[in-house]
């Protein structure tokens, strides 16, 4: 004897209330353990993961529970929840929070719910501004995460906001054209499967890949603190030699120049006897940012240590460099650096080498570089010294160096 399938629409909804509500509170336990910059989203992730089932349970109720209850407050917490998700994103990302849209679309579903839930009953036409307010704030998700998203992790979270939003908004057309399609709330139709079949996993499959998103983040963050400063934000020494020695390849190849510049403040330790080492770091924070401003876009700094730093001058010669370090120096000589109501001038003893055929590990142009540093500082500091195998001599009646 054959048997029919049937589908009931309530207890699906109960059981996607269930599993939100899980994994929400799951969410709730592992954002502890994520870092301080990632809270206020996590906390506006759990917010939605939370409202969620709140307004599954009640519109699985609408028999049982007022109208206002199963249809205006379950309407109004199920799109409070999904503007949370779009709050929590925006914040994710760095982003302004816009609250202003947001809270028209949960106003235009409280209206619509309202009006043609108790005001004139009109079951099709609440569902097709439903469908296009609910299609409206997952768009917004998809859109925020594969706009600033980078890398396969975001198609983890994307994808599902963006068939949501789909499928809401086929919802919207197929009733627009076919209005006797659904006649009941629980009606099992494709419309009604698709709608509470994405209102069941979207909010687990999106944590999953919010999730995602912040760890792949957490990655990087990791990764790019192995390689920086934490105090200048430059490349630290680890950093600058990889990228030297991959650089120090592609000069060879290409047969072009290579040089750098080694940079060390003078008399520094003056700084920090005086007025303390929070001014002596702020005079470091302040010194890469004047650096910054004559370097070219390839150029790469990088802190050897201390008050130590290296220029990285890829197809730079000699001569460039050189005028390249003159242009550092006087910049400095200049005028003074400015920390925390602290006006100090202070120099730079710079040396310069260019990469020679002798050079085949980049700790031999490093330490031409360092001795030719040292050099300036012997003849007197506030100077550049080029290594004696660049190839370069001031010409007649210009600043010794």
């Amino acid at each position: 004897m054959a048997t029919s399938w049937t589908f009931d629409i309530r207890s699906a909804l109960l059981v996607g209330a269930l599993l939100t509500l899980m994994i929400g509170l799951v969410l709730l336990v592992v954002g502890r353990a994520l870092p301080a910059a990632y809270r206020p989203s996590v906390r506006w992730w759990v917010g939605a993961t939370l409202l969620q089932p709140a307004g599954f349970a009640l519109l699985s109720l609408r028999d049982t529970l007022s109208p206002i209850l199963s249809i205006v407050v379950a309407n109004a917490f199920v799109v409070m929840g999904l503007t949370a998700y779009v709050v929590a994103l925006r914040r994710f990302h760095g982003l302004p929070a816009r609250h202003g849209p947001l809270a028209a679309a949960v106003a235009a579903m409280v209206a619509a719910s309202f009006y043609w839930g108790l005001v004139d009953p009109d079951l099709t036409s609440r569902l097709i501004v439903v469908s296009i307010i609910l299609a409206g704030v997952l768009g917004t998700s998809a859109a925020i995460i594969y706009r600033h998203g980078r890398g396969p992790v975001r198609h983890v979270a994307g994808v599902p906001f963006a068939a949501a939003a789909a499928i809401m908004a086929y919802r919207a057309v197929v009733l627009l054209f076919d209005p006797s399609l659904v006649t009941t709330v629980f009606q099992v139709t494709h419309v009604q499967l698709l709608t509470y079949a994405v209102a069941s996993v979207l909010p687990v499959i999106a944590t999953i890949g919010f999730l995602l998103l912040c760890t792949e983040r957490s990655q990087h963050e990791l990764e790019r603190a192995a390689r920086v400063d934490y105090l200048t934000g430059c490349y630290n020494r680890r950093a600058i030699e990889e990228l030297a020695t991959h650089s120090m390849a592609g000069a060879r190849r290409h047969g072009l120049p290579l040089s750098l510049l080694v940079l060390d403040i003078d008399h520094f330790k003056r700084i920090n006897d005086e007025l303390g080492h929070a001014i002596g770091d702020l005079a470091l924070m302040e010194s890469v940012a004047r650096i910054r401003t004559t370097l070219r876009t390839e150029d790469v700094l990088g802190r050897l240590g201390g008050e130590e730093f290296i220029v990285l001058m890829p197809n730079a010669d000699g001569a460039s460099a050189v005028q390249a370090g003159e242009r550092i120096r006087s910049s400095f000589s200049a005028q003074p650096l400015r920390m925390d109501g602290h006006h100090r001038t202070v120099t730079l003893s710079i040396g310069v080498a260019t990469l020679a055929p002798m050079d085949r590990e980049f700790s031999q142009l490093l330490q031409r570089g360092d001795r030719a540093m040292y050099a300036a500082k012997n003849a007197g500091r506030d100077l550049v010294m080029p290594d004696a195998m660049t190839g370069w001599e001031p010409p007649p009646g210009e600043r010794a160096v």
